[in-house]
């Protein structure tokens, strides 16, 4: 079954969490000093905090539609000072709340990983990141690759494949970076008594590989974005329990479904009767085997 989660949490499969983590880790350099650093769709900040550490930040400014998630968002961070902003990217008046708390200040870094594909319209979100990458602004974007999965996700507004990006792409200013995100397979041997940091073997992608997601880049720095693998290790007993806990849940749905299947079936059935002619409406088995010679 697929997994929609769509708000990265601690309880979140790693093979999930290390795709945002990786996103994140990407751009931390560009975040990393950085006069002001702007994540859209910031959600709890789970993966940012993950990516980034103890990095220290300056100003951040934090975008949500979700007033709680805001509230938990840059817990984690170490900044100076952290503006939350409420807002629907979707619309005129969300995006111009962003740019009034990005200010007109030096200009920073500007994330927005997994935002674009639940917006009913981004239109007057890419227009205004375009025009902030012009103004000085690195900004780094993410939309994931529909494609990468048989089943058509609940949550998108819009489905995004190659031939989607590439529309996308001539929004974007022609010297955009260009980079796709390929999932990996992996596991690790830890001999007793050396359980150190281990360091990733190289990478070589392969050719024919599906990305899950698309990234582009662009403004001053984004010539810099560089290639790179992540890797976390796996919480085997998290992920039986959450599996556990989902089958669990499927099974409760499942029998509320039944539940209601059996109401409406039994309610139409209802209604038929109650709308059958007079000499019908009372007619049951039993009456009509005793009307039979």
């Amino acid at each position: 079954m697929a997994d929609w989660q769509e708000r990265i949490t601690r309880d979140t499969k790693p093979s999930i969490r290390v795709e945002h983590d990786l996103r994140y880790a990407a751009a931390a350099p560009f975040v990393a000093g950085a006069a002001t650093w702007c994540d859209l769709g910031c959600g709890t900040g789970v993966a940012a905090a993950d990516a980034l550490g103890d990095t220290p930040l300056a100003r951040v400014v934090l975008v949500d539609a979700d007033a709680d998630a805001l509230d938990q968002a840059g817990r984690d961070l170490q900044a100076r000072d952290v503006v939350r902003v409420q807002a629907d990217l979707a619309t005129e008046e969300g995006v111009a709340a962003v740019r009034a708390a990005l200010g007109d200040g030096e200009p920073g870094t500007i994330t927005c990983f997994e935002v674009i594909e639940h917006l009913t319209t981004f239109v007057p979100l890419v227009g205004a990141l375009v025009e902030l990458g012009e103004q000085g602004w690195t900004v780094v974007l993410s939309v994931p690759n529909d494609a990468f999965w048989a089943l058509e996700n609940p949550y998108h507004e819009t489905m995004w494949g190659e031939g989607a990006f590439d529309e996308l792409r001539r929004l974007l200013p022609a010297d955009a970076v260009v980079a796709r995100q390929v999932p990996l397979d992996g596991s690790h041997l830890v001999v007793e008594g050396r359980d150190g940091p281990l360091e990733l073997p190289p990478v070589t992608p392969r050719p024919d590989a599906v990305p899950s997601h698309f990234i582009a880049a662009f403004g001053p720095r984004a010539g810099e974005l560089a290639s790179r693998a992540l890797a976390i290790p796996s919480d085997l007993d998290g992920r039986r329990t959450w599996e556990r806990q989902r089958e669990s849940t499927l099974a409760v749905l499942e029998a509320e479904l039944a539940e209601l299947r059996a109401y409406v079936k039994w309610s139409s059935e209802e209604f038929a009767r109650l709308n059958a002619p007079a000499e019908l409406r009372e007619q049951t088995p039993e009456t009509v085997a005793r009307r039979e010679p």
